[in-house]
């Protein structure tokens, strides 16, 4: 129930009707992931709750806890939860994720942020560990516009690796809109792409790659709560067709 409630949430903000749900399944691609800030705020702490879920009701969760260490580096730590078409809730994985920012955009506005992340994720059961490291790029511009660009590379360890490195990029493009309702005027409209491209160790043509694109909404109260939720669609045969998420934070 809580599941189906986040989801058809999730549909809703963003202006797609339920219909558009219904479609096959090509290739299992991440229910959770974000397009990631490259800004790193001293003192912040948050945590976050995350749900994605496909068009054959596999679902994905996430629960983070992160803490700026410094002005420049933040430590996060994210339980992650999976959930099959028909199954229960298991414990899938923990990973630690260290963040560093090595470039701010001025006060001015001149600029842009950068950022790095080296993560490590211990996986249960008999699946195969990762390590991933991720380039985060950030620019807010023009008052109401903020873009943000990903590139990520991870790979498997341990027992069981398949070897090669698994490439992906993300972008997202977000304008703030002159909207007050449910008691903030804090609100953002923009759309997402992920790709991903495959592994090095053999590449596949662009129709077989994983490439989705869709829109997002954001919004934050004064009191450190924040809300996005997204919708992509499949563009290509190798990308799962459809997909929603949502993601709850609190920052103290």
């Amino acid at each position: 129930m809580v599941t189906r409630t986040l989801f058809r949430f999730g549909l809703a903000l963003c202006g797609v009707p339920l219909a558009a749900w219904h479609s096959g399944l090509a290739h299992a691609q991440s229910l959770t992931g974000n397009v990631g800030s490259a800004n790193i705020s001293a003192g912040e702490r948050s945590v976050e709750a995350r749900i994605g879920i496909d068009e054959d009701s596999v679902a994905q969760s996430r629960v983070h806890y992160e803490q700026s260490l410094a002005g420049w580096y933040k430590l996060r730590l994210i339980a992650g939860f999976r959930k099959p078409d028909g199954g229960d809730w298991d414990y899938s994985s923990i990973t630690a994720e260290n963040w560093v920012q090595w470039a701010s955009e001025s006060k001015t506005g001149e600029g842009f942020n950068g950022g790095l992340r080296v993560s490590y994720t211990v996986s249960d059961g008999d699946r195969p560990d990762g390590a991933a490291l991720r380039l985060t790029l950030t620019d807010k511009f023009a008052d109401v516009w903020e873009w943000r660009a990903n590139a990520i590379a991870a790979a498997e360890t341990g027992d069981g690796s398949e070897g090669g490195v698994e490439l992906e990029s993300r972008l997202q493009l977000m304008r703030r809109i002159p909207v007050a309702m449910l008691g903030t005027d804090d609100w953002r409209l923009g759309g997402e792409l992920f790709s991903e491209y495959g592994n090095t160790r053999d590449l596949p043509d662009f129709s077989d790659q994983a490439h989705q694109i869709g829109p997002v909404v954001k919004v934050e109260w004064g009191n450190g709560i924040s809300l996005q939720t997204a919708v992509r669609f499949g563009v290509t045969d190798g990308s799962d067709d459809t997909m929603a998420k949502v993601f709850i934070a609190k920052e103290f």
